[in-house]
């Protein structure tokens, strides 16, 4: 009877936690997708509105300058040197060498006997470039939002339930505690990089950062008049959370290589939301040390 009561509760367990591993995986493809068709669109009209111009600009070129055009073809097309084989003729027409001189030769003789090409030609060209990266930026940044949005909403499901202490509370705390955590572990990042730390050092500053954090978020969960602050983050208790972090890590981490080894694209699109989920599963720890520590100073 309590093997199938202990059967019965894992498989409660896991169903809850991939209902849970899920919204972090929904939320973040919905997004990455909304990025890419987007940019795919805008790049596409991009694209054609730029090669809208170069097609207005080098027609307008050729017929101001038709008596140069002329001959530099009458010469390109000269080299082909027609024997009437026509299975030569056309592997010479095809040949990659004489397309890129013939192609170069051709803006050239534009960009001499036309007053301005050059300029116009580059002016178009910038306008392509910053138009392209301008939609690259939106479209990461649309990614990013997905992974802050993914990341909220994984957060309030799992942690919900572990709220004692009111909405308000926890709005703060899951809200604009994990903004504040994206910064200073970006601040971190910037910082180590600057000095040229080894990664090893960068890398247990942001787990160690993590658990502080983690525990100061669920302080502000589950505070009571008389808990305080120094009470909860302490060395050891960093050091505990930090250990719970190093374990979801670690699955995470043997997860990661083995999806590395069968596509790197596929381990990004699973890990990302993956950790995201199994990060924010980890503070759960927090929640009950600090619901613990509530409970007995209540008592």
């Amino acid at each position: 009877m309590k093997k199938s009561g202990m059967i019965r509760d894992f498989l409660r367990s896991a169903r809850t936690n991939f209902i849970y591993l899920f919204i972090a995986m929904g939320i973040f493809y919905l997004f990455l997708l909304i990025a890419i068709f987007w940019f795919v669109s805008a790049a596409m009209n991009t694209a054609g509105e730029t090669a809208a111009r170069l097609i207005d600009l080098v027609a307008s070129s050729v017929a101001q300058s038709s008596a140069s055009v002329e001959e530099f073809l009458s010469y390109a097309f000269g080299q082909l040197q027609w024997d009437g084989n026509l299975f030569a003729f056309v592997l010479r027409l095809l040949d990659p060498a004489w397309i890129k001189s013939t192609i170069v030769g051709f803006f050239e003789v534009l960009n001499v006997s036309t007053e301005g090409f050059d300029a116009q030609f580059a002016s178009i060209a910038q306008n392509f470039t910053a138009t392209l990266k301008a939609e690259i930026s939106a479209a990461l940044v649309c990614a990013a939002l997905g992974v802050i949005f993914a990341n909220l909403a994984t957060r309030y499901a799992i942690r919900r339930r572990s709220v004692k202490r009111g909405f308000k509370r926890f709005l703060v705390a899951h809200t604009l505690v994990p903004v504040a955590q994206s910064l200073v572990l970006i601040a971190a990042v910037l910082l180590l990089s600057i000095i040229h730390f080894y990664g090893i050092l960068l890398f247990a500053a942001i787990l160690l950062l993590s658990s502080g954090l983690a525990l100061f978020s669920s302080w502000l969960v589950h505070r009571d008049g008389t808990l305080r602050l120094k009470d909860v983050i302490t060395v050891r208790n960093v050091l505990s959370q930090l250990a719970v972090s190093g374990i979801v890590l670690a699955f995470d981490l043997v997860l990661g290589i083995l999806l590395l080894l069968i596509n790197p694209l596929l381990a990004i699109l699973i890990m990302i939301p993956f950790l995201l989920y199994s990060f924010n599963l980890a503070d759960v720890n927090a929640d009950r040390f600090v619901c613990t520590l509530t409970d007995q100073n209540e008592a």
